[in-house]
């Protein structure tokens, strides 16, 4: 587990990283407070000041990158060498694969992953619901709790829409009911089960994630009724309500538009092979 001051170093690295490039990096908070594994974090100080930070988040055999270099302290090496240390660890772990992520506007961040050949995968983009948007009404489209015997189809739907494989599917829905401040909801259409949608609540924010319909369903309106019917209800609960959503073009990104969402930021993802 990390301690308070790491924490606190962390938090204040990023905070001078993010003002000084005017970025925002995904550095999955509620993983960090939660570590376990003493292998997944990285730090480079210097006079006992945080320089260098590289975080990894695993999923199953699968890991994601994010980490960040003091601005005054780049161009060193200092981040190539934290990496270099990582990649060393998930060799040993047999780790299948490695995303890097990087915020959608940070030059140094591409510049790393362009030295190490690493290739574009995917953006995925975090929007704000604004709170004025008109919402569609649809009296037979619903959420309800995840059940036990929901567990299949979850999973089902993971790896259809999200192409993700068995195991890394199966390992990320056992996080999410490990975690207390996450919902997992499924979407129902006249009490038919079609998809599924994940909530989890923040110092006064709600975010959307896993948001999935059956793709023999997609295209029939269902995404954006059941998206409509969700942040309605949480409304209830905050204004705030975000949305982190891997779109792959401009149709996908329009149905959540649609819903009273902003693009506020983006993240890029890059495939390095291990």
């Amino acid at each position: 587990m990390l301690n308070n001051k790491q924490l606190n170093d962390i938090r204040a690295l990023q905070d001078i990283c993010e003002q000084d490039n005017g970025i925002k990096l995904k550095l999955n908070w509620d993983m960090l407070e939660q570590r376990s594994n003493l292998e997944d974090d990285y730090f480079y100080y210097a006079n006992d000041n945080l320089i260098g930070y590289l975080a990894l988040y695993g999923f199953g055999d699968s890991y994601e990158l994010c980490g960040m270099v003091h601005p005054e302290s780049r161009g060193k090496g200092i981040f190539h060498g934290l990496f270099s240390k990582a990649l060393a660890s998930l060799k040993e772990r047999n780790a299948h694969s490695l995303l890097i992520n990087v915020p959608g506007t940070s030059d140094s961040g591409k510049t790393f992953t362009s030295s190490i050949k690493a290739v574009y995968d995917f953006t995925e983009y975090e929007m704000k619901w604004e709170p004025n948007s008109q919402l569609p009404l649809s009296e037979n489209v619903r959420t309800r709790k995840m059940l036990e015997d929901d567990i299949p189809y979850c999973i089902k739907l993971d790896i259809e829409c999200f192409g993700q494989s068995r195991s890394d599917a199966e390992s990320m829905l056992i996080e999410c009911i490990k975690e207390k401040n996450q919902r997992s909801l499924m979407i129902e259409v006249d009490g038919n089960t079609v998809g599924k949608i994940r909530m989890q609540r923040m110092q006064n924010q709600s975010f959307i994630y896993g948001f999935a319909v059956d793709t023999q369903l997609q295209g029939k309106g269902i995404g954006r009724k059941a998206l409509s019917y969700t942040v309605r209800e949480e409304s209830k609960w905050t204004q705030d309500i975000f949305l982190d959503v891997a779109a792959t073009n401009s149709k996908a990104l329009k149905l959540y538009e649609k819903s009273g969402f902003k693009t506020i930021y983006s993240q890029d993802y890059y495939q390095f092979k291990i």
